[in-house]
């Protein structure tokens, strides 16, 4: 796939400069990528056209918390823009209108949990945003699995309750719950089916890639799925398209525009 993926999560609020804020970094992010003349295309659209010879980049986030479209006070770091709010910025200042897929966790009951056992009852991971994100035109709400299979959850849908791993996902049963229930639970609050899988945590196994996903996914309504910590295949695989992480795969501006000019001199995707 020739299209750079990049995923940022906004949660990331550890500070107020580049390398601990996904925040400051996406922001100072796309004007660098404005900077290249890269055209950003919505992640589905990638998908879709996986072979065009332009050089593009999608952007993605993870998780789903409402920093992705409301601004938020941080109790350390004080105001910090949600993503909609710099994506909208960026348009009205003159750059591309962008779309990013919001990779969001389904089952609300398992957000409430998330927010009280790890963002301290913040109400940070409630689904009232979701369909003014969508009509914004600037995100969509994409899947993230019913409940990520969280290790901070009493229970998760997986079989046997074994949490914090999304390899174990490896049968018909867990697969429809993590991954078809998933989609039902999203369409139900969005009136739209979304898309996109990304796995939790970027784990993927051949069971979910190669088997299930293949059979089920187009039903669904799934064009792909993401991956994380790999690197770009030899050929396209839609089950397993691999993606960038912001604190991860770079760290800094200057390791970012690096990143950059690396893709535009492969011109196929690799980095």
């Amino acid at each position: 796939m020739r299209a750079l993926v990049l995923c940022y999560h906004s949660t990331n609020v550890n500070g107020r400069d580049y390398a601990c804020n996904d925040h400051l970094a996406l922001r100072a992010d796309l004007a660098a990528i404005e900077a290249r003349g890269l055209r950003i295309l919505p992640a589905a659209d990638a998908v879709r056209e996986p072979d065009a010879a332009e050089p593009r980049v999608a952007l993605t986030c993870d998780d789903g918390c409402t920093l992705d479209a409301l601004d938020f006070e941080h109790p350390a770091h004080g105001h910090q823009d949600s993503f909609l709010r710099i994506l909208r910025e960026h348009h009205a200042a003159g750059g591309q209108c962008v779309q990013m897929a919001s990779f969001v966790i389904a089952s609300a009951q398992a957000r409430d949990e998330l927010d009280r056992k790890d963002f301290l009852g913040l109400r940070i991971w409630h689904d009232d945003w979701w369909p003014a994100a969508i009509a914004s035109g600037h995100l969509s709400i994409e899947s993230h699995s019913y409940d990520h299979n969280h290790p901070s959850l009493e229970r998760s849908v997986q079989r046997d309750n074994r949490r914090g791993d999304f390899h174990v996902i490896d049968n018909e049963a867990d697969a429809q719950a993590e991954i078809a229930q998933a989609s039902a639970a999203i369409a139900v609050r969005c009136g739209v089916r979304p898309r996109l899988f990304a796995y939790p945590w970027g784990q993927h196994n051949r069971y979910l890639a190669e088997h299930w996903l293949p059979a089920h996914g187009p039903a669904l309504g799934l064009l792909g799925a993401f991956i994380t910590g790999a690197p770009q295949p030899a050929r396209f695989d839609r089950w397993r398209i691999p993606r960038l992480v912001c604190g991860e795969d770079w760290r800094s501006p200057a390791e970012f525009e690096a990143l950059l000019d690396r893709y535009l001199r492969s011109g196929d995707g690799h980095v």
